[in-house]
């Protein structure tokens, strides 16, 4: 549903300061016709993350223009060593192949580099990097291998869409090229969108996803 404004603008407030992890003191929250600009300053790159994502789950949310920039607290680490934090912590987490992913880090920007199997592993390899202390941004060019693709991909995917109730009642149209997936149509919800992007990705043999659906409240 269409929310005016003012609204908008309160429940996604709201929903910022409802997530006991994240720092929204300087958060600046403005709405118009759906799309939210969230502009200020925040801690660390991992608030600001938190911050749009919590931002997509406000209903009436359209689209998200995420302005924020993160400002660190005293002085500005090494690259080297955010680097070394970075590898700590890909090698720390269970769902990133050891040695798979290597982090290049430039003036507090991560890249992201090397091959995975499936989706859920560069996930998880962004999410680890995200909570490192020094880190402005990342740039995820992890690559996923290409592996056989079942000739019934569509099918598979559009029967996962039914089973799942947050997409179910979405109207989306399940299409593929080689090993890349295309959405379109509508959804009710950025948070139906995302699971159906989650959903598609999930399938196998999979290596992109486009999602060209729209958000219709």
């Amino acid at each position: 549903m269409h929310k005016p404004n003012n609204l908008l603008e309160f429940d996604v407030r709201g929903a910022l300061d409802w997530d006991p992890l994240l720092d929204d003191t300087r958060i600046v929250v403005q709405a118009k016709d759906g799309t939210v600009m969230l502009s200020g300053t925040v801690p660390t790159y991992y608030d600001m993350t938190l911050a749009f994502e919590d931002t997509l789950t406000v209903g009436g949310v359209t689209s998200v223009d995420n302005e924020l920039l993160v400002g660190l607290v005293g002085e500005a680490l090494d690259d080297l060593d955010i680097a070394a934090a970075c590898e700590a912590a890909l090698d720390a987490d269970r769902l990133v192949p050891k040695g798979a992913v290597d982090a290049v880090v430039t003036d507090g920007w991560v890249a992201l580099t090397g091959q995975v199997r499936r989706h859920f592993q560069r996930q998880a390899a962004e999410h680890a990097v995200r909570k490192v202390s020094g880190v402005l941004g990342i740039s995820d060019k992890i690559e996923i291998s290409s592996e056989p693709i079942p000739s019934d991909i569509v099918d598979r995917i559009n029967k996962a869409f039914r089973r799942n109730a947050i997409i179910d009642e979405s109207r989306i149209e399940v299409s593929s090229t080689d090993h890349t997936i295309y959405l379109d149509g509508s959804v009710g919800s950025w948070t139906a969108r995302r699971e159906a992007d989650n959903t598609a990705w999930a399938a196998p043999g999979v290596a992109d996803v486009v999602d060209r659906t729209v958000v219709v409240p």
